[in-house]
């Protein structure tokens, strides 16, 4: 008999809901208990960042990102000689920035360089000296001297920050302490940074964010980087993570380093991404002899125990286990589950031999009830006897390096499947009964995934609910095409909009609200048709409401038109001309507001064409600042109400035709003014 009344529920151990640790000593090895993104092996050193990452926005001492998108400069180790190097385009070499005549020979062992647009600054440890050139090394600045100089890092306020390590010697024994000194660009002085540099790192680089924020990354004795941020009213450096550096700095396209030599990813001639590597010396290299440094050193093994979790259903049969993790090559996620009726039970005899697992707890139910999940297997059916209480056990492995993420685990309870919509034959024997579930459960559990993906149907055609990565895959799916210039908010506005404009496609309103969406414009659409200057006199016409025009006057006829009073058509029945006048045309008309470029232009006629009935006629007329008066002038497209031009006479200028006649020294400068006796074309739109 299934328990608590047919009725299915789930316990979720996440970082939301929390995971039933307790104490501490249930927790050894593991990090991210609070952190979404779920439970991993913690690091050796707390702290530890990825070198990789950290190249990738805060480059190695040696290296510095110039003014331009491709510009980089390099000082070359000793031995043979010192050099500093610039490349400028990519792809490019790296060149000498200066000549071998004009070479000032003044590095002796640069250690650190920056660089701020022109300006570059390399500290130099044999010279005990920091260099500082405007013009890209071309004029020298200043000669800064310091004893023993490192990383140097250009402030936006104008400074350089130089770092410098000091030897103190208090009652016999040495101590490294580092400094932070500032300096203007003539080389003067301007004291210490007033934030102090952590103690016992070594400080391999430092820079200064657009916010005007310092960062140092520090290297731990065990060989470990660390990142550290202060600001200017800062008194000390305060420990930060990867997901704060990558908010504050834009990547530089450094991809690798290795102590052979570096890599960059730069963009091709057809916009693919290509990886050229050099040496330390600017010499190519091959990219597969670039060896990446490895992530911070993890824990080999690490557990988590679980407090006794209450169903609150006395001797409930649990039903299932499913866990939500990511398992890299290398490493193992292992899950053990054990019930009991009591929420304190006692140990029943001495705990199960597992030699690579002696140094760590054995958890409070016996070693022996613990039922470990199939190898490798995030999803089983739990074999356990019926209790309240069910105890999990988290076991995670790895290399030293890669670390399994375990973002969520989910218990099933009760027991419940499709057994009972069977015979009760099917529940007289109780191993026949366990088989039936267990076999019924195996099709349960995947019609469940066909369930649950049918009800996260809504929220994957939801616009504002899934990431811009997948926005294309949406806009496919409703047969729409994107273009490459909308950005990601263009392209939610309009796929919320889809269902509106499908309703009301090939429709004026349609048209227009898709222009809108577009190209945030309100355009004016004149349907030629419904403008025919047709009159006809009837029981329901009124003189004054129509204007009467002859057959004369819709095309020229022998004999009844009058000359320049109608024009020549050599087309079409002139007996229906009162029918098919402008039939099946309109015009789009933007007011001059939005400035279309042509290319632009060239997309408004491309959406125009796609968005319109197909036996139709578009034309587009774009508004501009002038004002055209004629049969079909629209006010607010293509009229602008202004004081006119004064007369300029010349040779090709005639009195009336193309000249206005302007006012006196001492007269009015007007405008038009509209008024009773003022007509702007024959039927204006405004």
């Amino acid at each position: 008999m299934n328990c608590g009344g047919g009725t299915p529920t789930f316990r979720l151990l996440d970082a939301y809901v929390g995971w039933d640790v307790g104490s501490a000593e249930n927790r050894q090895n593991l990090t991210g208990l609070e952190d979404p993104e779920g439970v991993r092996l913690a690091q050796l050193v707390p702290g530890a960042v990825d070198p990789t990452v950290v190249s990738a926005y805060i480059p190695p001492p040696l290296l510095a990102p110039g003014c331009g998108p491709c510009q980089w400069y390099l000082a070359t180790p000793v031995p043979p000689a010192p050099r500093l190097l610039r490349r400028n385009s990519c792809p490019g070499q790296w060149l000498p920035v200066w000549d071998l005549a004009c070479d000032p020979q003044r590095l002796v062992e640069p250690v650190a360089m920056a660089a701020r647009g022109h300006q570059v600054a390399v500290a130099d440890a044999g010279a005990h000296t920091v260099w500082m050139w405007n013009r890209g090394g071309q004029q020298l600045m200043a000669v800064i001297r310091i004893p023993q100089p490192g990383p140097v890092a250009f402030a936006p306020w104008g400074e350089l920050l130089v770092t410098s390590l000091m030897v103190r010697a208090p009652s016999g024994s040495q101590t490294r302490v580092w400094t932070i000194q500032r300096f203007d660009l003539t080389g003067e002085p301007r004291g210490r940074l007033q934030a102090t540099a952590p103690a016992d790192e070594e400080i391999e680089r430092i820079a200064v964010s657009s916010d005007c924020a310092i960062w140092l990354v520090t290297r731990t004795s065990e060989g470990a980087l660390q990142l550290w941020r202060a600001t200017r009213d800062d008194t000390q450096f305060h420990q930060v993570g990867l997901d704060d550096l990558m908010k504050a700095f834009k990547p530089t396209g450094l991809v690798a380093t290795s102590p052979l030599g570096f890599c960059l990813e730069e963009s091709g001639t057809d916009g693919l991404p290509l990886t050229h590597c050099f040496s330390w010396y600017g010499r190519p290299l091959p990219e597969q002899e670039i060896q990446r440094p490895l992530p911070p050193a993890r824990h080999l093994q690490g557990q988590l125990l679980t407090q006794a979790i209450d169903s609150g259903i006395p001797r409930c049969r649990w039903h299932r286990v499913r866990v939500e993790a990511d398992v890299p090559p290398g490493t193992t996620v292992s899950i053990a589950i054990s019930t009991s009726e009591t929420e304190t039970p006692v140990a029943q005899g001495d705990p199960a031999e597992e030699p690579t697992w002696q140094d760590f707890p054995a958890g409070l139910p016996h070693p022996d009830d613990w039922q470990v999940g199939p190898n490798g297997s995030l999803d089983f059916l739990s074999d356990q006897p019926p209790g309240r209480f069910l105890f999990l056990r988290l076991r995670l492995t790895g290399d030293g390096r890669a670390t399994p993420v375990v973002r969520r685990i989910q218990l099933d309870f009760p027991r419940v499947t499709s057994l009972e919509f069977l015979p009760p034959v099917y529940r007289e024997q109780p191993e026949a009964e366990d088989f039936t579930e267990r076999f019924l459960a195996l099709f349960d559990a995947s019609i469940a995934e066909v369930d649950r993906a049918i009800e996260r149907v809504p929220a994957l055609l939801d616009p504002d609910g899934v990431p811009d990565d997948v926005l294309p895959w949406l806009s496919g799916f409703l047969d729409v095409a994107f273009d490459q210039a909308w950005d990601a908010e263009r392209r939610r506005a309009i796929l919320r909009a889809v269902p509106d404009l499908y309703r009301r496609r090939g429709t004026v309103a349609g048209l227009a609200q898709a222009i809108q969406l577009i190209f945030d414009v309100t355009p004016a659409i004149q349907e030629l048709a419904a403008d025919r200057q047709w009159g006809a006199l009837g029981a329901q016409t009124r003189l004054g409401t129509v204007r009467l025009f002859g057959k004369a006057r819709a095309r020229f006829r022998l004999g009844s038109s009058a000359l320049c009073t109608a024009p020549l058509r050599s087309f079409g029945d002139p007996d229906t001309d009162p029918l098919t006048a402008q039939s099946h045309r309109f015009r789009v008309l933007v007011p001059p507001g939005r400035v279309f470029d042509p290319a632009e232009r060239t997309r408004l006629e491309r959406l125009v064409a796609s968005q319109k009935p197909a036996h139709t006629v578009a034309s587009i007329r774009l508004g501009g600042d002038g004002f055209v008066v004629g049969n079909w002038s629209a006010v607010g497209v293509d009229t602008v109400f202004r004081a006119l031009p004064p007369p300029v006479l010349g040779t090709n200028v005639r009195l009336g035709r193309m000249s206005v006649l302007w006012h006196g020294p001492r007269g009015r400068r007007t405008g038009m003014t509209p008024g009773l006796t003022t007509i702007v074309g024959v039927t204006p739109i405004t």
